[in-house]
């Protein structure tokens, strides 16, 4: 039996920045073991995009974006077999927390994942247009406004640059 899309957009693409877990936060649905003794976790606001873009796409397609550090880019040499073996591991992670972040949160979708190293605004607009996104879901980051100020905002620069709506969930509830 096929899930008719009953959604507004069809197809939405949601970016996820990972974070630290605060340690009372570690059972917390927020949170996913990635090693023996890793945790990584997203906060509240990524956790209401994940769950807006499941509703807004309902019987649709959620694809989920994660940008990776490019080890190429610091300022060591490291043999390119080693930077391989790291962009490796940050992928199979990376893959991992997604894929049980979004069984919990995105429900009555198809989900795809793009998880690819970069800076997050190139991966996040590159998945917008190579995925035909109809919107992005994108969580507003809990910095400081001193902070987002010197530093840049990834949501102000993805508002300006994509090519579809960007819906931006804000981090205070």
């Amino acid at each position: 039996m096929s899930v008719v899309n009953v959604g507004v957009f069809h197809k939405i693409l949601v970016p996820v920045e990972f974070e630290a877990p605060e340690s009372n936060e570690l059972a917390l649905d927020r949170a996913v073991a990635v090693g023996d003794h890793e945790w990584v976790a997203v906060g509240v606001p990524t956790v209401r995009a994940l769950e807006l873009a499941a509703r807004l796409a309902r019987g649709g397609e959620v694809c989920i974006v994660h940008a990776t550090p490019d080890f190429r880019d610091y300022a060591t040499w490291m043999p390119p077999a080693r930077i391989d073996e790291l962009d490796g591991d940050a992928s199979h992670y990376s893959t991992t927390v997604l894929q049980r972040i979004a069984e919990r949160y995105c429900t009555d979708v198809t989900l795809h994942y793009v998880i690819r190293s970069g800076k997050p605004l190139d991966v996040i607009l590159d998945a917008a247009r190579t995925h035909a996104s109809d919107a992005i879901v994108l969580a507003a980051s809990s910095r400081h406004r001193v902070n987002r100020a010197f530093l840049g905002s990834t949501a102000d620069k993805v508002i300006r640059q994509s090519t579809c709506p960007v819906l931006v969930v804000p981090s205070v509830v």
